[in-house]
């Protein structure tokens, strides 16, 4: 070997050993699977404890008796179950960001210019668990009273304090609202499991529509929407149900996956969300993020760093992805990132 090769030789050894040590603990930004993605980091994890769907416990997993009446997203048989509620929206004009914030033992919604990292600003006083920004400039959430419900309120997105409370004395939680923002979604978990009701704002009707999680509206959404369903083979399942003809279709199903979290692009044409996956770099199980078309075809998976990746939602003109990931911290907290959308 002469000298010239033998010092790149060494170089690129040192260049990997770097590179995957850093990488197991989940400092790197991105890996080279990520490569065109142009991954983006937008907060401060010392400036902002925030809210992700992140990984449920161990010991929560073995003492969960039915995965299948279940919130939880993930595969049973590989132990990598998470949490299901959204922490991460976009506002309709693209321009603003709402997340979710820790902060004196309370859970709230902050807002802050989607492409700045310029001040936020908190917009509920309650303690919630899962949110959306809606159609009509409204935020959507989940309010917990303290005792064993939650319900549905509403307030002003950017200015006010005033809460709208939508239903009441139920376990009612992850809350989206339709295109034309005159249905509202929602998750009601009763003894049998969970089922997605609507709240027509004309009628004020509350209709039962069809079991499963994590609704999100297609169309004008008073007709289809997309939902998750847990198998009783253990893993989350993404579909598309029609609750006005009765049809239902399951549109990603995998024997080793599962997946939560469903947000639907600007087109309609292409579903993101989250599911799990064997890093290339430690090998293990964790939380990144996928694409396919709403018609169930070219799945893509889109990161595959060690870290988790949760909560994907799209910006406004849908050329980039919005997510909440542990990668590049030490004590993996969450922060936002976005990344490019080019399929």
């Amino acid at each position: 070997m002469s000298k010239n090769a033998l010092i790149v030789a060494v170089a690129l050894s040192a260049l990997c050993l770097a590179s995957c040590g850093s990488s197991k603990k989940g400092l790197d930004t991105y890996v080279p699977e990520e490569t065109g993605l142009n991954v983006q980091k937008l907060s401060d994890e010392t400036k902002n404890s925030i809210l992700s769907n992140g990984r449920v416990g161990v010991k929560d997993i073995k003492n969960l008796k039915t995965f299948a009446a279940s919130t939880f997203g993930g595969l049973r048989k590989s132990a990598i179950l998470w949490s299901t509620n959204r922490w991460l929206s976009v506002s309709p004009d693209g321009e603003w960001l709402a997340y979710g914030n820790r902060a004196n033992k309370q859970d709230n919604v902050m807002i802050r210019r989607a492409n700045s990292t310029g001040t936020s600003t908190q917009r509920t006083f309650r303690n919630i668990t899962g949110f959306c920004w809606g159609s009509d400039d409204n935020l959507y959430f989940s309010d917990w009273n303290g005792g064993s419900t939650y319900q549905v309120s509403a307030v002003n997105a950017r200015s006010g304090s005033l809460m709208r409370q939508l239903t009441s004395n139920n376990y009612d939680i992850q809350p989206m609202l339709s295109k034309d923002g005159k249905i509202l979604y929602f998750v009601r978990y009763d003894n049998v499991g969970p089922s997605i009701w609507t709240l027509d704002f004309d009628t004020n009707t509350l209709t039962s529509c069809a079991r499963g999680y994590n609704p999100y509206p297609v169309g004008n959404g008073r007709e289809e929407f997309l939902c998750v369903r847990n198998s009783t083979e253990g893993r989350s399942e993404i579909w598309l149900v029609n609750f006005v003809n009765g049809q239902e279709t399951i549109i990603l199903s995998d024997k080793e996956r599962g997946f939560s979290n469903p947000c639907l692009s600007p087109d309609g044409k292409w579903i993101v969300c989250q599911g799990n996956a064997k890093s290339s770099v430690n090998k293990k199980q964790n939380i990144d993020i996928f694409a396919v078309k709403i018609d169930g075809s070219n799945f893509i998976q889109l990161t595959y760093h060690p870290a988790d990746d949760t909560c994907p939602v799209w910006s406004a003109d849908g050329k980039s992805i919005y997510f909440l990931s542990s990668r590049a911290t030490k004590d993996q907290a969450y922060n936002i990132w976005k990344m490019n959308f080019n399929l």
